[in-house]
């Protein structure tokens, strides 16, 4: 999947992100993993249209930076992907 992030809003607590190429399918995996976070408020996606918009993803912290919140969350997702990866590769067998 070749994608492209282009930043839309970022500030201090808050930041707006479009992933461009992608389906809602990684934004809708993303945003689960940010809800789950103890330090963000609210974390959201839309796509403004369903067949040409691209997923714009919301994350609001309550403290520290909201970068850092979608980088620990991409990388906890990362994570399980990796391992059901491992589990599916053991059905081989």
């Amino acid at each position: 999947m070749d994608v492209e992030i282009k930043l839309i809003k970022k500030e201090k607590t808050e930041l707006e992100f479009e992933i461009a190429g992608a389906d809602p399918t990684i934004p809708e995996l993303l945003v689960e993993k940010l809800n789950e976070a103890a330090g963000v408020e609210d974390a959201a996606y839309k796509v403004e249209h369903p067949i040409v918009g691209s997923p714009r993803i919301y994350v609001k912290v309550k403290r520290g930076d909201p970068v850092a919140a979608v980088e620990k969350a991409a990388e906890s997702l990362g994570k399980e992907i990796g391992e059901l990866r491992k589990s599916v590769s053991g059905m081989k067998a």
